[in-house]
């Protein structure tokens, strides 16, 4: 039988514990999840974001992400919307290059000038860095909203073809 000395102190470290949870703080932002949440692809590198991290692509649904590029966007156009490898080597150019445009503090769209065949294109990269809750869980941020091709190069010599990328309604 156990003398009553050891008894009295697992009582005392289970009380710890359970009361822990509520003094401990948070470890920060869950960086992955199920559905929408789930990344799935952490490849890209920027040096120009607002909060200093990499942009990441979530499976998304018909508002955002893999889903909503794979779906042609808002307007059900795959053509402007392409999903290879081709594409996201263009999203990355748009991520060397710098931030085209801010909208707020965290959005953000990145270009990418090129040419197909004679015609002048861009790749428009819009990112979301701000935390976005799923489920009422923070997953860090959102990710990348749409990536899409628009006609012609306008804007800026710094920034040539943000003027394009905002001309086109996603």
């Amino acid at each position: 039988m156990l003398h009553r000395k050891y008894l009295v102190i697992p009582a005392a470290v289970a009380a710890c514990v359970i009361a822990a949870p509520d003094a401990v703080a948070s470890p920060g932002p869950i960086r992955d999840g199920d559905g929408a949440a789930k990344i799935v692809d952490r490849s890209f590198h920027t040096l120009a974001s607002p909060g200093g991290e990499n942009p990441i692509l979530r499976a998304g649904n018909s508002k955002f992400g893999r889903a909503h590029i794979k779906q042609g966007g808002r307007h059900h156009h795959k053509p402007s919307h392409p999903y290879n490898r081709k594409a996201k080597k263009k999203w990355q150019g748009a991520f060397n290059r710098g931030i085209c445009k801010t909208n707020g503090r965290y959005y953000t769209l990145y270009c990418y000038p090129f040419r197909a065949g004679l015609a002048k294109r861009t790749m428009c990269v819009w990112v979301d860095y701000a935390d976005w809750k799923f489920h009422g869980r923070n997953m860090g941020q959102k990710g990348i909203i749409t990536a899409y091709v628009a006609k012609g190069q306008k804007g800026p010599r710094k920034h040539r073809g943000r003027d394009s990328c905002l001309a086109q309604d996603d």
